[in-house]
């Protein structure tokens, strides 16, 4: 079972996030694809944004991460305008947005349809606003939702699975009822056969702070299990993007993955 591993350009914290040095990086040490946070301030740096467009050639993919949420409010921004002038300059353009639970589902039906008109393949990856147990199934039957309602629309969206997001301490999961929702999760597009890209990082606790980052399969979340039902379950994995912010734990973190998925 092949996936391609990249890294975001977090990675590079140490220098102001620079998406070149990302990338510099991630050419040396032979990942696969990549992914860019494209802020306010990068859509307005022409030379950076013509180097990126001229790298993303070396890379199986490029994902671009957008700033905000799939909601009106990002819909109508004039940020949106910059994001898409960008990428509609691009061959086979994809961005990341994050979810936003507190829309009705008969809004963002209508959103992505709106917004998919435009070229650009969105990826809407799960994301928690609102804190406990309640609140967490309520999105994520939300989430799952958006994407049946909108392949019956005719809208191809597609997902991204934060997979620590699951685990993180304010959803008030225990490990079996987050571990229960992966697997669900993973189960609903692999059964519909929609492509979906993974966000992976570790933690050495459910705080999910960021000094806490450890190499995946050193933290907390029980990746061993869940890559073992991703061998065994075969969903269509697009790639997986290691978000780190240091470039050790995504050398270290591809060595486990590859273990964990039994690829040499």
């Amino acid at each position: 079972m092949i996936i391609p591993i990249g890294v975001a350009n977090s990675i590079s914290a140490n220098f102001q996030f620079d998406p070149l040095d990302t990338i510099n990086f991630a050419k040396q040490k032979n990942f696969e694809i990549l992914q860019v946070y494209l802020n306010d301030g990068l859509l307005d740096k022409s030379d950076a944004l013509q180097s990126i467009g001229k790298a993303s050639a070396e890379f199986q993919n490029i994902f671009f991460h957008a700033e905000g949420y799939l909601n009106e409010e990002f819909a109508k921004s004039e940020y949106r305008s910059k994001l898409y002038q960008y990428l509609n300059r691009i061959d086979d353009p994809k961005y990341i947005i994050h979810f936003d639970e507190r829309e009705n589902i008969d809004k963002l039906i209508r959103l992505v349809d709106l917004l998919g008109k435009e070229t650009a393949n969105i990826y809407v990856e799960n994301y928690f606003i609102g804190e406990g147990k309640v609140s967490a199934e309520k999105n994520l039957k939300k989430f799952l939702a958006l994407f049946t309602l909108s392949t019956n629309f005719g809208t191809s969206i597609y997902p991204v699975l934060d997979i620590p997001r699951l685990f993180h301490e304010k959803l008030e999961f225990s490990e079996a009822e987050s571990m229960e929702w992966c697997y669900q999760i993973l189960n609903f597009f692999g059964n519909r056969h929609i492509p979906l890209l993974l966000h992976l990082v570790d933690y050495q606790s459910a705080s999910q702070m960021r000094s806490e980052f450890t190499a995946i399969g050193d933290g907390y979340i029980p990746y061993d299990k869940i890559f073992s039902f991703i061998a065994k379950t075969r969903p269509h994995i697009s790639g997986i993007i290691l978000e780190f912010e240091d470039k050790i734990n995504p050398l270290t973190s591809r060595d486990s993955i590859k273990d964990m998925l039994g690829i040499k």
